[in-house]
């Protein structure tokens, strides 16, 4: 999605929240996290998410499970169309407590009676509504890469060749065809290969940074590069991540 449209989403991670479950993607529109930012220090209390972002392909589960009436599900959008694929969606804990503080600040509840815990964020001037479109077609762009004998139209549209493709995806996902430039970046990147930057940065014991192995290209992870490039006295100090950075940590074959 980001190579498409850079930066439409934004991690709220930071915020006084508890995310239950690592299947839960904490990413909003930027006017979304902003008028969260407003409501919850009015509250002055920890907000509970069940539910934000989803990708396509969370939304497609969802939608068939919904389709089957599996686990008591009242409510699922086509995959596409949700506003939790659009970073304009929240599944809380005590939505009736939060109603007061949210409504201010343009976050509205769906429905008591089909979606209990659900709230969606509404100033269209401030925010996006085709993000549904981009995932869609971010996946799209995934299929075609990976399956260049198989190709489908990239239009963002979720229709029954979209549809058969991505039931016969991995369940955990493409892997890259080549090393991939890593910065920091929001939302920030993550993946193996993050990881193994992280770990070699760690081995090459230059940096004095506190990093962490995660798998997350946090502000900590662009420092440490940038003190290894310094300490190279032959790579651009820039926290970038490329193929000439990647060799001289000893990755280029990786």
């Amino acid at each position: 999605m980001n190579s498409i449209s850079p930066n439409v989403l934004v991690d709220f991670s930071d915020l006084n929240i508890d995310v239950t479950g690592n299947q839960i993607n904490p990413f909003v529109q930027p006017a979304a996290k902003e008028s969260l930012r407003l409501a919850l220090k009015q509250r002055g209390t920890k907000l509970v998410v069940n539910s934000v972002y989803r990708t396509v392909a969370q939304q497609y589960l969802l939608r068939k499970q919904f389709e089957r009436k599996l686990f008591g599900i009242t409510a699922a959008a086509l995959p596409g169309s949700s506003n939790h694929e659009s970073g304009l969606a929240l599944d809380i804990e005590d939505p009736d407590g939060w109603e007061r503080f949210f409504q201010p600040h343009n976050w509205i509840r769906l429905g008591r009676d089909f979606d209990f815990p659900h709230y969606d964020y509404r100033l269209p001037a401030a925010t996006r509504r085709n993000l549904g479109k981009i995932g869609i077609s971010a996946f799209q762009r995934l299929w075609n890469q990976y399956n260049p004998n198989d190709l489908i139209a990239e239009d963002g549209s979720f229709g029954p060749q979209t549809e058969a493709r991505l039931a016969n995806s991995p369940i955990d996902g493409f892997k890259l065809l080549f090393p991939r430039t890593l910065r920091l970046q929001s939302p920030p990147l993550q993946g193996d290969d993050v990881t193994k930057v992280q770990e070699a940065l760690l081995r090459a014991q230059i940096t004095q940074i506190n990093l962490q192995v995660t798998g997350i290209f946090d502000a900590e992870t662009e420092q440490a590069v940038k003190q290894f490039q310094a300490a190279s006295q032959k790579l651009a100090v820039d926290g970038i991540v490329g193929p000439m950075t990647m060799q001289e940590l000893g990755l280029e074959n990786d």
